[in-house]
């Protein structure tokens, strides 16, 4: 059973990992060794990139940043059970990709920025009798942990509120970066104006608005932040267009 999920994550990261359908995009962000999972939860992504050795940390505000649920725990636990001391997973099938498996990390932050109106409840945790929520720290360029100015690429499925930080900070500092975007927030970020797009269908009318406020919206709002970035259509159902950019010519 936990050889069967690790082929069911494969292939989900097989998706993932084609985002760009470009061969830069494959040295570039998955072949670097340290890799951060904005708003990346309970870790799915970083599990993927951990099965095939790769260095990640897992950015996310949440009490259970990095927790994997039991099934996806015991999987990896499996997978790094069977790694000998020079790092070869000879019990895996010789066919996967399973044969340097290594843990992943995880840091409880924000990326780039708190959003202000966000429910701390939901997103951060606390509750009432908490301490105040705006001590967590903010995983930044020039924060103590290090983790963004030493990475090499940013990494995002669905990370909702911390969309727009992502992309923004990866365009700042040319870091290369695929990010899945899912909810909009439109009420969180009145501020964002959309561009005229690619997946624009009408012309604002008189008492329209120019909010970002669908997902095709901010998908354009996304990609006008930079000429060098692009969207790509992954295989599965949803929200599935990933924006990307290595930033190179």
């Amino acid at each position: 059973l936990w050889m069967r999920r690790l082929v069911e994550i494969d292939k989900k990261f097989n998706a993932f990992h084609s985002a760009a359908g470009d061969g830069n995009i494959s040295e570039s962000l998955f072949s670097s060794m340290k890799i951060i999972d904005a708003a990346g939860g309970a870790g799915h992504v970083s599990l993927a990139l951990a099965l095939r050795g790769i260095h990640s940390t897992v950015v996310d505000p949440r009490p259970n940043v990095g927790k994997l649920p039991g099934r996806d725990r015991k999987a990896l636990k499996k997978a790094l059970s069977c790694i000998k001391s020079n790092g070869e997973n000879t019990k895996s099938p010789t066919n996967t990709i399973f044969r340097k498996a290594i843990p992943f990390s995880t840091y409880r932050a924000w990326f780039g920025t708190r959003p202000n109106g966000i429910d701390p409840v939901f997103r951060e945790g606390f509750t009432i009798d908490d301490e105040d929520p705006t001590k967590l720290p903010i995983c930044s360029m020039c924060s103590d942990d290090q983790l963004l100015s030493s990475c090499t690429a940013i990494v995002a499925l669905h990370p909702d509120e911390a969309t727009g930080s992502i992309v923004e900070t990866a365009v700042e500092n040319e870091i290369p970066f695929v990010v899945v975007p899912c909810c909009v927030f439109s009420r969180l970020f009145p501020d964002r104006v959309k561009p005229l797009g690619e997946y624009d269908t009408a012309e604002i009318t008189d008492g329209g608005s120019n909010v970002v406020s669908t997902y095709h919206d901010l998908i354009d709002w996304l990609v006008a932040k930079h000429p060098s970035i692009r969207v790509t259509r992954l295989p599965f159902d949803g929200a599935n267009l990933a924006v990307w950019s290595t930033f190179k010519a």
